[in-house]
């Protein structure tokens, strides 16, 4: 096995481990574990044309890179929350656009959502039930397969992609969501974000929900503007809940 894939890798872990589950142990701050991705890495490593001709012309080679990937993942975890206590895991996959998903949800479903569950229940087993995942676009075909799998938790729910009201209205409090605040609003200053903000406030009320801008803001929101945002927001927060 290439040594990038291999667990057992000398410095895997760094040689100071013991001293830094030490000061997680002590700490009151909330821990997490990032796991991965089974199509972003794949795409990134092998273009998505590659990719997308690969699961058709040699699926039983998709197939041995994800069962490798999910192998490593499942003994590094096992590894690391032996000895630390986390509260949630992360995960990234950026395979969604503004018109849905790159790969067909029957593809989706065969290849990663078997794979993903064996990782979400290693992660259970240690107490971590929470799993939030990173995917741009339109991700709404792709959700039940992520919560069937134990992903749980949406960001950034592009505003113009995804309508976040429809996913919770949709799964209800199965779902949790961070995001949501569209980054456009911002450029139109104190009275777009208020107004931003005020229609997400429902969802705020609800609960399972943190709002963050919903992907990095654009050259036009300057510095000024963006502190402006986190303020009217923490504002927001304490009053809406």
């Amino acid at each position: 096995m290439k040594p990038f894939f291999n667990p057992e890798t000398i410095g895997r872990f760094p040689l100071n481990w013991e001293e830094i589950t030490t000061s997680y142990r002590d700490s009151s701050e909330l821990v997490g574990i990032e796991v991965g991705s089974l199509f972003g890495w794949l795409r990134n490593w092998m273009g998505i044309r590659n990719i997308s001709v690969a699961f058709y012309r040699d699926p039983d080679w998709i197939a041995e890179m994800m069962d490798t990937l999910t192998n490593l993942w499942i003994q590094l975890i096992r590894q690391a929350l032996s000895t630390v206590k986390v509260h949630f895991a992360t995960w990234w996959e950026d395979m969604c656009y503004s018109y849905g998903p790159i790969l067909s949800v029957k593809l989706f479903e065969e290849y990663m959502v078997p794979r993903y569950k064996q990782v979400t229940q290693v992660l259970k087993d240690y107490g971590v039930t929470i799993n939030i995942l990173d995917c741009d676009g339109d991700i709404s075909e792709l959700v039940p397969g992520w919560l069937e799998a134990g992903i749980n938790c949406m960001f950034p729910c592009e505003a113009r992609y995804t309508d976040i009201f429809q996913l919770r209205e949709k799964y209800g409090q199965k779902i949790l969501l961070m995001g949501g605040v569209n980054k456009l609003a911002l450029i139109a200053g104190e009275s777009g974000i208020d107004e931003e903000l005020k229609r997400l406030t429902p969802l705020l009320e609800m609960g399972g929900y943190i709002p963050t801008v919903d992907h990095r803001c654009p050259p036009e929101i300057s510095y000024t503007t963006y502190l402006r945002y986190l303020d009217q927001k923490r504002t927001w927060i304490t009053r809406s809940i």
